[in-house]
């Protein structure tokens, strides 16, 4: 019988009593969320306000963007483990995302260095992103991840209410640079710490790299930012791309697939309906810098207790709620113990996702003349939309992990970062759908637009909540005969 995965109290934590690894680790995925999220929180309105795009073309190139840096951490991942080490590819993800924030900064807003700048951004994402979650995962339990999540979220939280600033008041190259700076110190930190990475890693780590390794590596990078930078130029190509890479992917793994016994079969089927869960929670996370941050410009109060906010800064409510809910949620799990197996929570995560999109239409009933509303109804939908992401992001990783066939862990998990790639490029799709028409000036008009469509995708993810709550106890099962 599996004992249900619980997360374990923050406070049954020692910040201070942890491996050296730990802190290393931490402080490279805290400076590069730094980077990458600084970034994020202003994309889009640079799109808008510098380079002159549409709403719905900058919502278009910010999904692509995403998707591409989503997309290529299989690429990485496998560079990593199987060919250069996932230390080596740390430092070379550091240096090649810094190479993107260089580009950005100085680019003077011409696209003949911001579309390189993004796709460089996008490689070098891949390269990163999964490293420090797997070095972390060699000596460190993994239902004590709660913690290293919590110091991450504070490089989000600095860069989102520094970036936006310093764009407003002072210059987007410079608000660029913070992105150097953050990569910048996670070099320094890989180079003076990497001591405390000598017996961790993958095979490959332990052996030198060839010069034709080298080469053939730098290659591909060159390969993979060309042909990004051709499909941010091109974006209606982006989702024929993917879709490719998606059956390229099933007929690689196709005999072993279907080699597997009728129960394991059943399993794939089930673990693609979870990520079937997880495509809509990342549409949903992906409105946070587009559709919601519009939202937030148009239509929300931008004083919270008597103090002006820029609109863009709300977005730093994600890993507030974060960091303030995870010890209680991680702290109530752990009492509810096996009385509330996984597969339940992840239904009650996508319910309170649900949630966070219909309180929005609630709200705009209690809009004054001007069509704004109170900031406390946002500061609401991002704390539901935050446990929600607490209850699904993490916890669907796992379910899938204890569910896969070894022999399928490298399908799975390509097929996993796809999914988030088709997700953001849906994201932006349903995020132009809240624009209001060009011929309108009444505010009104705007905010019933905004209304209409958060309460279809509350109600579309209320749906999707549903169906998880019943197929819970399935899952459950299925996960407790994995184990026997």
């Amino acid at each position: 019988m599996l004992k249900s995965e619980v997360i374990v109290s923050i406070a049954t934590q020692d910040l201070f009593n942890q491996p050296r690894t730990f802190y290393l680790v931490s402080i490279l995925e805290l400076w590069q969320r730094f980077s990458y999220y600084g970034l994020q929180s202003i994309l889009v309105l640079y799109f808008v306000w510098q380079l002159e795009l549409t709403q719905a073309d900058a919502f278009r190139l910010f999904s692509t963007y995403v998707a591409l840096a989503f997309g290529f951490i299989s690429v990485g991942r496998w560079l990593g483990e199987q060919v250069i080490g996932i230390r080596r590819s740390l430092l070379l993800g550091s240096l090649v995302m810094m190479s993107g924030y260089v580009l950005l900064v100085f680019s003077s807003h011409q696209n003949g260095l911001i579309y390189p700048g993004l796709a460089t951004i996008a490689v070098g994402h891949g390269l990163f992103k999964t490293i420090p979650a797997s070095l972390l995962s060699d000596t460190y339990n993994r239902t004590r991840f709660t913690l290293y999540h919590i110091l991450a979220c504070f490089g989000s939280i600095i860069s989102i209410l520094l970036t936006p600033w310093i764009a407003h008041h002072y210059d987007w190259n410079i608000a660029f640079s913070l992105g150097v700076f953050g990569l910048f110190l996670v070099i320094i930190h890989l180079i003076f710490g990497k001591h405390y990475l000598n017996n961790h890693g993958s095979l490959a780590d332990q052996q030198p790299v060839p010069l034709k390794i080298i080469l053939l590596v730098t290659v591909i990078i060159a390969v993979a930012i060309i042909f990004s930078t051709f499909l941010l130029h091109n974006q209606a190509i982006a989702p024929w791309i993917l879709a490719v890479l998606f059956i390229a992917n099933i007929l690689f793994y196709w005999k072993q697939l279907v080699r597997l016994e009728p129960v394991m079969r059943q399993r794939i089927g089930v673990i693609f309906i979870l990520l079937a869960m997880v495509f809509v929670f990342f549409v949903l996370y992906l409105q946070i810098p587009t559709s919601l941050n519009f939202f937030a410009i148009n239509h929300v109060s931008h004083q919270v207790f008597g103090i002006s906010f820029l609109p863009e800064q709300f977005q730093v409510l994600n890993p507030i709620w974060i960091i303030i809910t995870a010890p209680m949620l991680a702290a109530l799990y752990n009492r509810l113990g096996s009385y509330l197996p996984i597969p339940h929570k992840l239904a009650i995560g996508m319910v309170l996702c649900s949630a966070s999109f219909l309180v929005l239409p609630w709200a705009a009933a209690f809009s004054d003349s001007s069509g704004f509303i109170s900031a406390n109804w946002l500061i609401l939908s991002y704390a539901l939309h935050s446990i929600g992401h607490l209850s699904i992001s993490a916890l669907g990783l796992i379910v899938v992990n204890r569910m896969v066939p070894s022999e399928l862990k490298n399908f799975i998990t390509s097929i996993w970062f796809f999914t988030f790639a088709a997700a953001a490029l849906t994201a932006g799709k349903i995020a132009a759908q809240t624009i209001a028409p060009l011929n309108s000036d009444s505010p009104y008009i705007s905010l019933a637009l905004y209304s209409e469509w958060f309460m279809k995708i509350g109600i579309f993810t209320a749906v999707i909540a549903v169906l998880m709550v019943i197929s819970a106890p399935l899952i459950h099962r299925m996960m407790q005969n994995n184990q026997r």
